[in-house]
């Protein structure tokens, strides 16, 4: 790595205007151009290319940065419990991030899991293998990471599951694309009168090509689970 990468970002996340345009690139840019370039960035939101790239060093990471990641030593949790959720169809490095990054919130995390019946009504663009199944993989890298004594699944038969019945759930990890399901949660729990959830946004996981990996990519043949290019 450059060693003036460190003094960039450190620069750049001193401007005043950083979280408000990390928050747009966040919620809109990327949810619709994930690959977008830092150059292209900079053009469209008027912005100095340095932060841009910054921006997307945040909130975007390759499957080679997630196995660095992985290799990494945990830190010590900062919170108690946290939550995370997702269908988990075929195990990728997308997955991988995210459960890591719960792993290194919580002391312990609570998955849940969609249902089948849930999963169905998602919409999804190839069978979703049977909850039983998807549960037993998840459980299977768990054990091979280490990570199955502090990790709880738990069905999910809607979108927010255990987090709007349980106050002492104190955070909840999300990719970009469901960050705004964090914030409806939060909104019932205010009602019910819990506190709300920390959230933590999981960077986004591109293949090869710079598209999100996904399950619907894998099994549409597209990409494998480690994000590289299916060539025919």
């Amino acid at each position: 790595m450059n060693p003036l990468w460190g003094v960039l970002v450190e620069v750049v996340k001193k401007l005043p205007e950083y979280e408000k345009h990390k928050r747009n690139v966040r919620d809109k840019i990327l949810i619709n151009k994930p690959d977008i370039t830092a150059q292209e960035l900079s053009e469209l939101m008027s912005i100095p290319v340095g932060e841009a790239m910054v921006i997307l060093d945040e909130l975007r990471i390759s499957c080679e940065e997630v196995e660095e990641e992985l290799s990494k030593e945990l830190p010590k949790p900062k919170y108690k419990l946290v939550a995370l959720g997702g269908t988990f169809s075929k195990l990728h490095y997308g997955h991988l991030m995210l459960l890591l990054m719960g792993i290194r919130y919580g002391e312990k995390v609570i998955i849940g899991v969609t249902t089948d019946k849930l999963a169905k009504s998602l919409g999804k663009r190839y069978e979703v293998p049977p909850y039983e199944t998807r549960v037993q993989k998840l459980k299977e890298e768990l054990v091979e990471r280490g990570w199955a004594d502090r990790c709880i699944i738990t069905p999910l038969d809607d979108p927010y599951g255990v987090t709007v019945e349980k106050p002492e759930i104190q955070a909840l990890v999300t990719s970009p694309y469901t960050h705004f399901r964090g914030l409806e949660i939060n909104r019932i729990r205010r009602k019910k009168g819990m506190k709300s959830l920390d959230i933590i946004v999981c960077p986004l996981v591109v293949a090869e090509d710079g598209k999100p990996i996904s399950s619907t990519r894998i099994f549409l043949g597209e990409v494998t689970a480690t994000g590289s290019i299916i060539r025919y």
